[in-house]
């Protein structure tokens, strides 16, 4: 009887110690879990911070690879733009060019050709500054160089039609191209500068 009521005592003892066990290994996952979940909460959180930073430097670098091809996008439309636009300006001054060449050869004929001439004679032979000079004139200006039998220069028939004269020192040293084409060319610059200003 005693030897029964121990092992009863033992076994109450043994069933409290395996509940109390239960209990505290029952408290214990509780904790570990709670612990886990926190710790599971800070990663997620983390890795969500970290994910919205990327996504923001993703993002920003987007954004202003976006806005440096508009820029360039836009400064190759400029530029084209201004490239058109220049080229029909360099056109239209070739063709008002053209036109004053036109009306240069329409020059010959007028009575105002006659002082044009004089005053080209003169302008060559002032900067040559001899006054035995040879003058150079086109053959389709013979009647007129007839007029000039006052100028004190010797007169040759040159190898070109433009309005105007070549004039050459005697000893052929110094030579200045007074015709009408090369005055043009000598200011070519200046008439486009103030051309392309102007065109438009």
């Amino acid at each position: 009887m005693r030897k029964e009521k121990i092992l009863k005592m033992s076994g109450e003892r043994a069933e409290e110690i395996c509940s109390r066990i239960r209990e505290e290994s029952s408290e214990e996952a509780e904790l570990l879990l709670g612990k886990a979940n926190k710790e599971r909460e800070r990663i997620l959180s983390e890795a969500s911070k970290e994910a919205d930073a990327r996504a923001g430097t993703i993002l920003s670098a987007a954004e202003k690879e976006a806005a440096d091809k508009r820029e360039r996008a836009f400064s190759t439309v400029t530029m084209e733009k201004r490239r058109v636009d220049l080229e029909a300006r360099s056109l239209f001054i070739e063709d008002v060019i053209a036109a004053v060449k036109r009306e240069a050869e329409k020059f010959r004929g007028s009575p105002d050709y006659v002082k044009f001439l004089r005053e080209a004679i003169l302008e060559g032979v002032g900067i040559i500054d001899d006054k035995k000079a040879q003058v150079f004139y086109s053959h389709l200006d013979e009647g007129v160089i007839a007029q000039f039998n006052d100028l004190d220069v010797e007169f040759k028939i040159g190898d070109f039609n433009d309005i105007g004269v070549i004039v050459q020192s005697q000893d052929d040293r110094l030579l200045f191209d007074n015709r009408f084409s090369a005055r043009l060319k000598r200011a070519y610059d200046e008439i486009y500068m103030k051309l392309l200003k102007e065109a438009f």
